[in-house]
């Protein structure tokens, strides 16, 4: 037997290792062709299984909104009207003056009741509200706004048996 070098050993080694073991770029893409396959396969499980419980969710919570929409628009409270406010503006010396009526919105029949009882007080808060204010600041645009948020802060402050939940105004004349 002859000895074997060591270029023998270790053409020896390098012909074992490529004969017997798998190359790394073949092992990269046996790993890419399984992830390809588990992509696929979670693809079509969440298109198939759960994209049309997610639509049957989405579809039954739109249906919901709608409901609640209807449910709140549906619904008027009782309407008590307040005429022929007549008032001087601020600073008019006379010459201009404001004529209003409003509209008080309410749920329940006791707080119109109260109303009614209290009207001279609420049209006294009206007029000293109204003569506060002068020709440009009723013709301001934001003024019916800014106004009914205040008279209604206002009168709900005079009430006891419930609250004005709104206020209209049917007519706003500055003359």
């Amino acid at each position: 037997m002859a000895e074997e070098t060591p270029q023998d050993l270790e053409q020896e080694e390098i012909l074992e290792e490529s004969s017997g073991g798998v190359s790394p770029v073949i092992k990269i893409i046996i790993i890419i062709i399984v992830l390809i396959i588990l992509s696929v396969a979670a693809f079509f499980v969440s298109k198939s299984l759960l994209l049309p419980k997610y639509q049957a969710y989405k579809a039954a919570k739109e249906i919901e909104a709608i409901e609640q929409a209807k449910n709140k628009v549906a619904t008027m409270g009782l309407i008590h009207i307040i005429d022929n406010i007549t008032v001087n503006t601020l600073g008019s010396g006379g010459r201009r003056y404001v004529i209003a009526e409003v509209a008080l919105e309410v749920k329940d029949q006791t707080v119109i009741d109260e109303i009614i009882l209290r009207e001279a007080q609420i049209r006294d808060e009206f007029i000293r509200y109204l003569r506060r204010q002068t020709a440009q600041h009723v013709l301001d645009l934001g003024f019916q706004e800014r106004s009914r948020r205040e008279l209604t802060r206002m009168l709900n402050s005079h009430l006891n048996t419930g609250k004005v939940d709104s206020m209209y105004y049917i007519k706003l004349l500055l003359q």
